[in-house]
């Protein structure tokens, strides 16, 4: 699941985290209106396993009602989301790349928040059919990943040479609408939607938090869900 070349414990604990909770800047903005976008998708109960979920930033905005379960092959960062966001309804572990700990059909909902850029394509076939193989008849797959389609190489050029953590050696698998829609399709999935999202809204931020929520509600849809930079891909299981 991760490339030899790069390791991921060198990203500081928690730093995902500590961007979310700063609630100022393009960087922070981005993580909030992503998991907004996300838990669009999601029941409003049941069960939901979080694979890659890192500090666990994502599941501490679900309500008690989803029962979660993240999971991580960094066990710095799942210490970190122990601490932090582990619940009665939240719950963290660590899992090497490979099979998927969790029994055939039991789980409603899958979330994958921005990881398969990070392995090769054939090891996200894998994982998502590992996925697929948890989820319950009619369980639901959403997954996001940079949309490398549009204009996402741009912002990605001025992360590497501005931001504290670089993706130049991270991003080894670059997607596009098209091709998440058959990477989807190749692990089993009934059913594939996959569009964009994250357009204007989080550059706005620099100007201020509140401004940027106005540009993300005044977007129109036709332009967030085509020509977004980040891809979002929501898939059922038969």
């Amino acid at each position: 699941m991760k490339p030899v070349d790069f390791n991921y414990d060198s990203i500081p604990v928690g730093y995902y985290d500590e961007i979310f909770q700063r609630r100022r800047g393009v960087q922070s903005k981005w993580h909030h209106l992503k998991f907004d976008r996300v838990r669009k998708e999601l029941p409003a109960n049941g069960s939901h396993v979080d694979v890659a979920c890192g500090p666990g930033t994502f599941m501490g905005t679900l309500p008690s009602s989803i029962r979660s379960i993240g999971v991580d092959i960094s066990e710095p960062q799942i210490a970190y989301a122990l601490q932090r966001y582990s619940s009665p309804s939240r719950s963290f572990k660590t899992m090497q790349p490979g099979q998927l700990d969790f029994p055939d059909a039991s789980t409603d909902v899958v979330t994958s928040i921005e990881l398969i850029e990070h392995i090769s394509q054939d090891e996200a076939t894998q994982l998502l059919c590992e996925c697929h193989r948890i989820l319950k008849p009619g369980g639901k797959m959403v997954i996001t990943t940079p949309n490398y389609a549009f204009l996402w190489p741009l912002i990605e050029l001025a992360l590497n040479r501005f931001g504290k953590v670089s993706y130049e050696d991270q991003h080894i698998t670059k997607y596009t609408p098209a091709k998440l829609s058959q990477l989807l399709a190749d692990a089993g999935f009934a059913t594939v939607k996959v569009e964009t999202c994250l357009w204007s809204a989080p550059f706005a931020a620099t100007i201020g938090w509140k401004f940027s929520d106005m540009i993300a509600r005044l977007e129109p849809n036709f332009i967030t869900k085509n020509l977004g930079h980040l891809l979002i891909g929501v898939a059922t299981k038969k």
